[in-house]
Order: C-alpha cells, then sequence, then structure tokens
C-alpha cells in the first residue's frame, strides 16, 4: 500500500485545507482512502484524491482567510509570501484605476495566471494586459484559494509562466450567512467596511447558490502619513527632491531657454508656495508647490458584486450549470492641481523677466485634478458536464461571456494651446492664479479641460475537456493510466480610447495615448497520469496554441512524484512556456508622463555621486510595438516533502524560471547604466541639450520641441532575457492537548537569484531596490471550545536603493479573534500591524516618484488597523 498518499492523516489535511475544517486524527480514523472524492488541484486537469502532487500547491481555505483576519482577496494574495516582490494596489492618480494586482515570484503581474473555478479571467482593460483585477473578485463566495507556484503553460496557456491561482467557488450550499466587517485605522484615512449576505439551498437534483458583497474604503490622503506629507530638512532654502518631501519645485519657476538656469517667477509666498534650490535638477532657484497639503495617495473604492451558481442534474449522468460573476466598481482619486511647460514670449503682456523663457507652472486657479472611475464587469458560464454513455469518460463543455466596461473622467485640467494663446495675450495671470479679475476666471474656464477614457474588453469561450482512465498498466505495480485532453477557442476585443485632447498631446497635467486590437486564438491540449510502480507517478502534459495576430508555440511539461517513505515524498517538473504580447504592448500610440528620474549619465560626469544625484520629474514617452514576439519560458522544479511525525508537514521546493525574448520597458535607471555603456537599444533615446564641457546636457522638455526630438522616448520590445531561482518552505503542525489545539505554520520564500541581460548588461537583482530576497509569514493559530486566536507575523527583507539609502527590513505583528457566541453567530476582533508600522521607504531619498512606487508595491500604507467583525449563520 502507498502509505503516504493514502494515510488517514493526509486525507484528513487535505479536507482540512479545502473546506477550513480543522485538523483531527479521531474524524481522520473514521475516513477511508475510498470514500475521499477525487478534486482537481491545480496545475492538472486530472482529478486526485491526494493534495501533495507533483507541482507545488498551496490552499488557503475561506475559514483560514478569516481566521487571518482579512477582507478581501486582494488582501490575502497580496500578503502571500509567494508574491515576493509585491504588486500594484490601489493608487490616486494612475491609469490603473482601483484595481488590484498579484505578481507570483516577481516575475510579473502579467505572468500570473488567474483562474475562477479552473478557467482563466481575462485581463484588465486598464492594465492593457493579461494581468486580472483581484479586486472583483467576492470574498463572500470564495470556498478556497489554489496558488500554484510553478510554470504551467502546458495546461492553462500563455500567461502561466510565474504560476497560477485559482479562486474556487461555493457550490452546494444551504442556507443563509449574513456578515459586516469594518476596518478602522488608528491613523486617518483608509477606513473600511464590508457587508456580505450568500444563501442557498440544494436537494439530490439541483443547488443554487447566491452571493452579494458591498465594501468601500476610503482614500488615504498624503497629509494623512508623515511619510508623504510635507518635510523639509536642513536648512536655507532646501534642494528640489533633496531636502523636500511633499513638495517639488513646480510652483512658478522660469527657465532660459538652453535649461541653464531656473529662476522663481513672481510672488512665491502663499501658504502653499515655497523657493527651492535646484529646480528639478537644474542649477538656480525656483519657486516650488506643497502639493500634498491636497493630493490623495490612495483612492476612494466602493465596491458591488454578486455571484450566482446554479446547477441541475439531467438524469443520472449529465448535469447542467451556470455561473455569474457581475462587479460594479467606482473609484475616486485626487491630483494636486495640473502643473505645465510652456514658452512665454519676451514681447507678452505679462513678463517680469523680459524676455524668452520657458515657465513650469502651477494651475492652482484651476483647481485640484478630480478622477472619478465607474468600471462595470460580468462574467457568465453555462456549462454541461457528465459522463459518455457506458464508458467511464468525464466531459465538461463550458460557453463563456466576459465583458468589462469602464469610463474616466478626469476634471481641472488644462488645454495647452489654449493657456498658451492666453498667455500669450495677457488674460491669463501666472503671477496670481486667484486672482478675481473678470478676464482672469474667463481665461480659466477657457482652458479648463475634461478629459474622457473609454476603455473595455470582450471575450467569448469555448472549452471542451475530457477526462478518463484505462486499465492499461505497465505491469511495474502501479494502477491504470489516468488521461485528460481538450480544445479551447477564444476570442478577445480590447479598446482603451482617450479624448483627443490627450491623443494630440495638447493637455497639461495629464497624458496617455489610444490603444485598441482584437485577437483570436485556440488552443488544443492533453495530459497522461502514468503511475510507473506503486509511490512513482508521472504526469506529461503538452498544449498547442495558436494565434492569429502572432503565430504558434506549443508548450510540454513532465512532472513525477515518488514515495520514498511513508514520511519522505519527493517531487520534479519541468516545463516550456510562453507568455503572448499584450494587446496594449502591440498597439498603443506614444504616451506622455512625467516621472521621477534620477539621471545618473549627468551627475556622473559632474562626479556626483549616485547618492547625491538628484530624483527630477522628466517628460518620458512610452510606446506599443506591433513586431512583438512571444516570451518563452523554461521551468524547473524540485521538491520534498516529509511527514517525520503525525501532524508536521515539511514542504520545501526549489525553483527556476528562465525566460527570454522578455518584453520590457526598461527602467530609467537601466537606460541610463546602458547610455553610458553606448548601448541604448534601437528606439529607446534619451533627447539632450548639447553637451558643454563634457557634461551631457540636460534631458530636452517638449515645452520647446516636439516629440520624438525632446523627452526620454522608452518604447516596450523584446530586449531582455531573466532567471530567477530561489526557495519556498513551508512548516505545518498541530498539536492537540486537553486545554485547546495549537496549530503553527511557517511560509518563507527567498529569491537567490534574480538576473536580467539587456543588451549584453548583466542586472543582479536581488537586495537592490524593489527586489527582497526573502519573504516570510507566520501564523499560530489556538483554537479552545468556541474561540479561535491567531497571531501572524509578517517580514520583509532589507534592501538597496537607488540613491544609496535602503529600504529598512520591515516587520508587522497582528492578532484576529474569533468567538462563536452562539449556534450561528461569530464575532471577530483583531488588530492589524499591532505596533503601527509605516512602510519602509528610502532612508536617502524619502518618499519620491521614483521609490514610492516601491514602498506601495511591497508594503501598506494603512498603518495599525482594528477590525471588527459580525458573521450570522441560518
Amino acid at each position: 500500500m502507498n502509505t503516504f498518499k493514502k494515510s488517514a492523516l493526509k486525507i484528513a489535511m487535505t479536507s482540512a485545507l479545502l473546506t477550513g475544517v480543522n485538523l483531527n486524527a479521531n474524524a481522520a480514523e473514521e475516513r477511508s482512502a475510498e470514500d475521499v472524492e477525487r478534486i482537481e488541484i491545480t496545475g492538472s486537469r486530472i482529478k486526485r484524491s491526494d493534495l501533495e502532487t507533483a507541482t507545488p500547491v498551496t490552499v488557503i481555505s475561506a475559514e483560514s482567510i478569516k481566521e487571518q483576519g482579512f477582507d478581501s482577496v486582494a488582501d490575502v494574495l497580496r500578503n502571500t509570501s509567494f508574491n515576493t516582490l509585491g504588486s500594484y494596489r490601489e493608487q490616486s492618480g494612475s491609469s490603473f484605476g482601483g484595481a488590484a494586482l498579484v505578481n507570483l515570484r516577481g516575475l510579473g503581474e502579467d505572468r500570473t495566471a488567474v483562474l475562477i473555478n479552473g478557467r482563466r479571467v481575462p485581463g484588465n482593460a486598464f492594465t492593457g494586459s493579461s494581468a486580472v483585477d483581484i479586486n472583483t473578485i467576492p470574498m463572500s463566495a470564495v470556498e478556497s484559494i489554489q496558488i500554484l507556484t510553478d510554470s504551467a503553460s502546458a495546461v492553462y496557456g500563455a500567461d502561466a509562466i510565474g504560476g497560477v491561482i485559482n479562486i474556487i467557488m461555493k457550490k452546494n450550499f444551504d442556507g443563509t450567512v449574513v456578515e459586516y466587517n469594518s476596518d478602522i485605522p488608528s491613523q486617518d484615512g483608509g477606513d473600511r467596511e464590508s457587508f456580505k449576505i450568500t444563501t442557498g439551498t440544494s436537494s439530490d437534483v439541483s443547488s443554487v447558490l447566491f452571493s452579494f458583497e458591498y465594501s468601500k474604503k476610503d482614500h488615504i490622503a498624503d497629509k494623512d502619513r508623515d511619510y508623504t506629507g510635507f518635510v523639509q530638512t536642513g536648512t536655507g532654502i532646501p534642494r528640489d527632491a533633496i531636502d523636500i518631501t511633499g513638495a517639488n519645485a513646480g510652483g512658478n519657476t522660469g527657465f532660459d531657454l538652453d535649461f541653464t538656469e531656473g529662476f522663481a517667477v513672481g510672488p512665491c509666498n502663499d501658504d502653499t508656495s515655497l523657493l527651492v534650490r535646484d529646480p528639478f535638477g537644474y542649477s538656480g532657484e525656483g519657486c516650488g508647490y506643497i502639493f500634498s497639503e491636497v493630493s490623495y495617495n490612495t483612492m476612494d473604492v466602493e465596491r458591488f458584486s454578486t455571484f450566482v451558481d446554479a446547477r441541475r442534474d439531467l438524469g443520472d449522468d449529465h448535469q447542467i450549470y451556470f455561473e455569474s460573476r457581475i462587479s460594479k466598481v467606482e473609484s475616486y482619486g485626487r491630483f494636486a492641481p495640473a502643473i505645465g511647460g510652456f514658452a512665454v514670449s519676451a514681447d507678452a503682456p505679462i513678463n517680469p523677466v523680459g524676455e524668452n523663457f520657458i515657465l513650469y507652472h502651477r494651475f492652482k486657479g484651476h483647481g485640484t485634478r478630480n478622477d472619478s472611475i465607474d468600471a462595470t464587469e460580468i462574467d457568465a458560464v453555462l456549462g454541461f458536464n457528465g459522463v459518455i454513455g457506458s464508458t467511464d469518460i468525464e466531459y465538461d463543455v463550458s460557453f463563456r461571456k466576459y465583458r468589462y466596461d469602464a469610463n474616466s473622467r478626469g476634471e481641472n485640467y488644462i488645454l495647452k494651446s489654449n493657456i498658451e494663446a492666453l498667455v500669450a495675450s495677457g488674460a491669463y495671470n501666472y503671477l496670481d492664479p486667484y486672482s478675481e479679475d473678470s478676464e482672469h476666471k474667463a481665461a480659466i474656464a477657457n482652458s479648463n479641460a475634461t478629459l474622457s477614457r473609454d476603455l473595455g474588453n470582450e471575450t467569448s469561450s469555448f472549452q471542451v475537456v475530457l477526462n478518463g482512465s484505462t486499465d492499461i498498466e505497465l505491469g511495474l505495480g502501479g494502477d491504470g493510466l489516468q488521461w485528460s485532453a481538450g480544445a479551447e477557442y477564444v476570442s478577445e476585443d480590447y479598446k482603451d480610447i482617450y479624448d483627443a485632447y490627450r491623443e494630440a498631446r495638447n493637455v497639461l497635467g495629464s497624458s496617455g495615448n489610444s490603444a485598441a486590437g482584437e485577437r483570436k486564438r485556440s488552443a488544443v491540449f492533453g495530459e497522461l497520469y502514468v503511475p510507473i510502480i506503486e509511490g512513482l507517478d508521472i504526469n506529461m502534459a503538452v498544449r498547442y496554441d495558436d494565434y492569429d495576430d502572432f503565430g504558434s508555440e506549443v508548450s510540454p511539461s513532465i512532472s513525477a512524484s515518488y514515495v520514498a517513505t511513508d514520511w519522505l515524498k519527493l517531487r520534479a517538473s519541468y516545463g516550456q512556456g510562453f507568455k503572448a504580447p499584450n494587446l496594449t504592448d502591440l498597439y498603443a500610440q506614444p504616451q506622455q508622463s512625467f516621472d521621477g528620474i534620477v539621471d545618473t549619465t549627468r551627475c556622473r560626469a559632474q562626479g556626483i555621486a549616485d547618492k547625491d544625484c538628484p530624483a527630477g520629474q522628466q517628460e518620458t514617452y512610452s510606446a506599443g510595438n506591433p513586431d512583438l514576439k512571444a516570451e518563452t519560458s523554461e521551468s524547473y522544479n524540485f521538491g520534498i516533502i516529509l511527514e517525520p511525525v503525525d501532524n508536521f508537514l515539511i514542504t520545501a521546493d526549489y525553483y527556476s524560471v528562465e525566460l527570454e525574448d522578455v518584453v520590457t520597458q526598461i527602467e530609467f535607471k537601466d537606460v541610463f547604466e546602458l547610455e553610458q555603456a553606448n548601448n541604448l537599444p534601437a528606439g529607446v533615446i534619451v533627447n539632450r541639450a548639447p553637451s558643454q564641457n563634457g557634461i551631457p546636457g540636460a534631458i530636452t522638455r517638449c515645452a520647446v520641441k516636439k516629440y520624438p526630438d525632446c523627452g526620454l522616448i522608452n518604447p516596450v520590445a523584446n530586449l531582455a532575457s531573466r532567471t530567477v531561482e530561489g526557495v519556498d518552505l513551508k512548516i505545518q503542525y498541530l498539536h492537540e492537548t486537553s486545554f485547546g489545539d495549537f496549530r503553527p505554520e511557517l511560509q518563507w520564500s527567498h529569491i537567490a537569484t534574480y538576473e536580467e541581460e539587456i543588451l549584453g548588461v548583466l542586472f543582479d537583482q536581488p537586495g537592490t531596490q524593489g527586489y527582497p530576497a526573502n519573504r516570510a509569514n507566520f501564523n499560530f493559530l489556538y483554537e479552545i471550545g468556541d474561540l479561535r486566536v491567531n497571531y501572524m507575523y509578517q517580514w520583509i527583507a532589507e534592501t538597496d536603493s537607488d540613491t544609496g539609502g535602503k529600504f529598512e527590513a520591515w516587520d508587522t505583528h497582528s492578532i484576529n479573534a474569533i468567538y462563536s457566541a452562539m449556534d450561528g453567530l461569530d464575532l471577530a476582533f483583531g488588530v492589524r500591524n499591532l505596533t503601527d508600522e509605516d512602510p519602509a521607504i528610502d532612508t536617502v531619498g524619502g518618499w519620491v516618484q521614483d521609490s514610492a512606487a516601491t514602498s506601495r508595491d511591497l508594503y501598506s500604507l494603512d498603518g495599525r488597523v482594528f477590525t471588527l467583525g459580525v458573521k450570522y449563520s441560518f
């Protein structure tokens, strides 16, 4: 007998992880291996009775999620150690809107496949990629979350290079559950509340489940946190981007036409203004603006979502099912008033310097830039499953229709052509943007722009999957073979249409350009499970995908597991995968942005150390590339599973992923490294003013010249190769006593290698900004009677920053308690981040645009949060 695979403990652990039931050895003894229903575990379409397959899968039950105090799918996934390098979270003013993403093993949000009930969820229109907005998935309907930390293109197709997240939704549910949860931060902003109701009924032949969820989270303003509010260090006039946080030189700062020196234009003495040295990295003094007094850091996000699961038997061997998910998300963000650069002629009616100059002006009189987004997602699946005739071949045929529609509206932006004409005529008084003069007020109205963005993607798909087994044995003591085969057809349409103002690059304070495309793809796939001998199993899979816009790919994989003893199991896998180019990467038009950039090329030429090189906002352009080809990958995984004593489980997995032809936009810090090596790739251009005394000129602004002869141009291309290697460790233990049960669990993820090679230049990333080499979570659950108490510790390792400083090691302590006060009633109370830790920020550069993205992706900005919950089941 295969003691490891068939052990009662293993069966009990599988049940516990998938249903939230506590591990209990006595209950396990009452169940035999033959009583366990075969289930489909992520990473294989062949159903098994064993959770620990040949590929590493972590299963988190809904009950475990509640014990840890989380209230959304996004919070669960962002806080797992497998989200090693962090991932995008809701950010005010971002073109991604209120989306939340996940990034397994740091390989990219669009290289992590997200499934619901084993079927791929289409990507989010805001990102224009295959990355999925996990904020739209209602937590109330989730049964469990399965995380496969192995490449799986052979099973699921493109974009599964980094791994797979499979959200298993509830079904066959009887009763009603009503739940209310509230998050109350001890600092201002970030309050959240949610209300959920799930109800269902089932019989021998049918079942219906309906779930509704409402959640709302308030924004966090920049001034609500010390590290994002206005901070000035040193004495005297502060240096722009070095001595100030929450402010920059973009108030009323002028430059000569060659950008050799800056100067303050007009008075600089109101409550939101301050004098700064070295504006935008140029010499001189300028008039700055304290933007953090009015801007938001995170968005207001309000979400309504529903989920329906309906099933009915059609005779003894067939079933019809319908799944539907509808989500509506409304979000609101705020930026400081628009800033823009434009030319002022010497003969303009208002010109305090009497010569031609470039003015970077903050349009305070126009008001703050306010962005609101409405997004609706509809996902419906109609399917049939059952057994074919008198055979044992199971079938599943499904039709899917997915639609995502969103509209974005931006207020109080500036029409560049209008404001330049109004400045030239003297109608707009840039020396006093709050002027009550009627002509000035009319100028504000005539230059004010309301922006729009129309987004959507529509996906139609058909899939058929067959599962069966044979009596064929290899004659070496193993069981019969099992197999799976299927086909899939998908049609996708995508659009992201910006207003005509931004398409013409005629807006100050915002940027962006339209993209649209369509794609059809088809696939056939097969899988074979081969028990070689008792204890040794091999799983082989292959998939052929054909895309109408770039070609076809074949993805094979093979994996094996071996039960050496009743306490030791080994597993290994190898696979080849691919990632199709994102539609936005193929078709996006040039998009303008203003990014915080450390121009090390210019600083090093002047003998300025990297740590002292200021991070100034520079004009940049990104663009799509219709000639992109698919990324390809090879992956390996070697694992060991130990059960040295009863109720004690250890798993350790070594993995390696190698990617070729990686589609990327070079990071700005790497652009300058390649520039200094005279190795910039075709299409990447750093437009500079003329060199002086051997010192490269500053990056030119498009206030004088026009694209593509100005700014930093950085399109996407198949530029890089990437190698990621690491180790994942999990330890679980259950200790039962007469005074309660104790269940400690440790997860640790270590990235040993993260190398990127771009045009022959190698970048070794672990330990550098945004690339922590280690991340760990520890949970300790104690249960006695009607009380469950969970302690959670989270830790992220220290990294170096690009400025020569550090992002210090970050850790938090959280406690959550659930008390079953009476039948059906659960009361929950907890504290996340008990010691009120701020996110780690650059110890030298502080919270500036370039490093803020690193802090925001990796760490929560909420601070200490008190959580309350009430759940009633009847």
